[in-house]
């Protein structure tokens, strides 16, 4: 049978090859997608969707930290353009759990002001005010009000169907099984189908499913709960808690439930879920919101985020030729999404990367 001709052939069906595809398409080239799962079904199921660059970036981290903030910027015009992605422009509040913690998150609140971010300090009082279910015990933490959240499930419905629309081709349950270059075009093999493409873009994540990646990819297991909401007003905006020993939490509101989260664990492909993952998870969000303990548990599930050893993105071109990598987007690849998508469909069109992704554009990839 002979091959099948694609000008633009994209692996992997996550956050990064849904939203290329998706700007490829409605730039008006007709790009192939395979998945060789179902669409979003790796890092994304990981995801609460946060989209919170204050709360997001580590002090030493200022490239990520810019690249988060233009991509929030975007996803007014992406909310509009793709239609119900559960966008809500709510803000996101970050507590510190006990005495000790407030300076810690004193410091950071110094340090996203020094950024040119609106971040406010509140008092417990003044938090329990705007979340009544808060816990007395909760002494201080602060509100950025720029920030908010996404549905990763319906982002992913929407960008599926907007590849489709403008005239793309997604296939899912689709494992590429072997990519070999041939002069200036690539042959991909699929088990049911052989495609011959001028440019490939690699965005497997942690899934690559038997191809040999030139870089290391390390899976970061992220486990997740979801408890039944009495209402909409329960919880009004993302709510992120810190504690020295036992890390960082999540409280999340989406539409019926409160998603909780999470934990960042390096324990290789295992994507199952632990009596202490899970333990920890509701315990942390108990201390914040002691109401939780008659709510229902709808769910728990886990995902495999994928990180660089830098745990930063990396974006690569093989020198020469029309292949290129996109991968360790981590625990941002919903944050990310609008930005590498169009910064991405740039780079492949036009050549050239704009320039608040650059700190991510490797010339020479790290030992794999």
């Amino acid at each position: 049978m002979p091959a099948k001709a694609a000008e633009y052939l994209i692996v992997g069906g996550g956050a990064a090859g849904l939203g290329i595809a998706y700007q490829l398409a409605i730039r008006g080239k007709r790009p192939l997608l395979l998945e060789a799962h179902t669409a979003g079904s790796g890092a994304m199921t990981a995801s609460a969707g946060m989209l919170s660059p204050a709360y997001e970036a580590e002090f030493q981290e200022l490239p990520l930290l810019r690249a988060m903030v233009e991509s929030r910027l975007r996803y007014p015009e992406w909310a509009a353009a793709l239609g119900d992605i559960g966008y809500h422009p709510s803000g996101t509040y970050e507590l510190a759990l006990t005495p000790e913690d407030v300076p810690y998150v004193q410091r950071r609140v110094e340090f996203e002001r020094q950024q040119g971010l609106c971040v406010e300090w509140l008092t417990g009082a003044e938090l329990r005010r705007r979340l009544p279910h808060l816990s007395p015990r909760i002494p201080a933490g602060s509100y950025a009000p720029d920030e908010g959240h996404v549905s990763p499930d319906l982002l992913r419905d929407r960008l599926v169907e907007a590849i489709h629309a403008h005239g793309g081709t997604l296939y899912e349950h689709t494992p590429v099984r072997r990519i070999e270059p041939l002069g200036s075009h690539f042959r991909v093999e699929t088990p049911t189908a052989t495609y011959e493409a001028d440019t490939l873009i690699v965005c497997t994540g942690v899934s690559a499913e038997g191809l040999d990646l030139p870089f290391k990819v390390y899976p970061v297991r992220g486990q997740m709960v979801a408890i039944e909401t009495p209402s909409p007003e329960w919880l009004p905006a993302p709510v992120r808690y810190f504690n020295r020993t036992t890390g960082y939490g999540y409280a999340v509101p989406k539409r019926g439930y409160i998603l909780l989260g999470g934990t960042a664990e390096e324990k290789g492909f295992d994507p199952s879920l632990t009596v202490g993952g899970v333990l920890d998870i509701l315990r942390r969000a108990y201390f914040v919101f002691p109401d939780l303990y008659d709510q229902r548990i709808l769910r728990f599930w886990a995902g495999l985020r994928p990180a660089t050893a830098s745990r930063t993105p990396l974006l690569y071109q093989v020198p020469g030729q029309r292949l290129y990598y996109i991968n360790g987007l981590y625990r941002n690849g919903i944050l990310l999404l609008p930005l590498i998508s169009e910064g991405v469909a740039q780079w492949l069109l036009e050549g050239e990367l704009p320039e608040v992704l650059r700190p991510f554009q490797v010339d020479a990839l790290p030992e794999a």
